[in-house]
């Protein structure tokens, strides 16, 4: 969506900082970066709002038991696999559950939708861009910003942006531009140095 950017890779300092309970500062970094992804996921799976933070929850709750445990070895695998079979599993057994609840038989997938790891790939790269959108909003002035989100969230044309917030045409693609390389910045920042 937004350009070649994807970040792939959990900042192995915070996974080590969030083994210990009482770093309450990793936590709440790690909470405001993965808990909004995991409620993404699953609602894109199909599962109301509440489930979906059920889902969360859950997830939340067996990473932190095994977090003490932790010991982070890329050659095992990456950190987004793992958070990803987590959220997964449990997203498939409340399917089931709740299949078995209904006793429906599921009815076969579209061709065209996303499988769950493509589903999960797009949510884990929407996520970090809102994390890093939020932390560019406090170097820009408010009309770009506001210029950005319109173009991001409503998907409005550069000619309704500008006429809305009464600036040229010119001035909002100067305001894309400008946001979207501080953004670019903050994902290689947190590619490189993690969340």
């Amino acid at each position: 969506m937004w350009g070649g950017n994807s970040v792939t890779t959990t900042r192995q300092s915070l996974l080590v900082r969030v083994r210990d309970w009482k770093d309450q500062e990793a936590w709440e970094r790690f909470y405001g970066l993965y808990a909004p992804l995991l409620v993404r996921y699953a609602r894109s799976r199909g599962l109301d709002a509440d489930a979906a933070e059920e889902i969360r929850d859950q997830c939340l709750e067996i990473i932190a038991r095994r977090m003490p445990h932790f010991r982070y070895d890329r050659a095992v695998g990456r950190f987004q696999s793992w958070l990803y079979r987590i959220v997964s599993a449990k997203v498939i057994d409340r399917q089931r559950a709740a299949r078995r609840a209904a006793k429906e038989i599921p009815e076969g997938i579209a061709d065209s939708a996303p499988t769950p790891e493509e589903e999960w790939d797009r949510r884990w790269r929407y996520q970090h861009l809102q994390y890093c959108l939020e932390q560019v909003r406090s170097d820009v002035s408010e009309k770009p910003y506001q210029a950005f989100r319109m173009l991001l969230d409503e998907e409005l044309s550069v000619e309704d942006v500008a006429q809305r917030l009464q600036i040229t045409k010119n001035q909002v693609y100067k305001a894309k531009s400008m946001v979207l390389k501080r953004i670019r910045a903050k994902l290689k920042d947190l590619e490189a140095r993690g969340p």
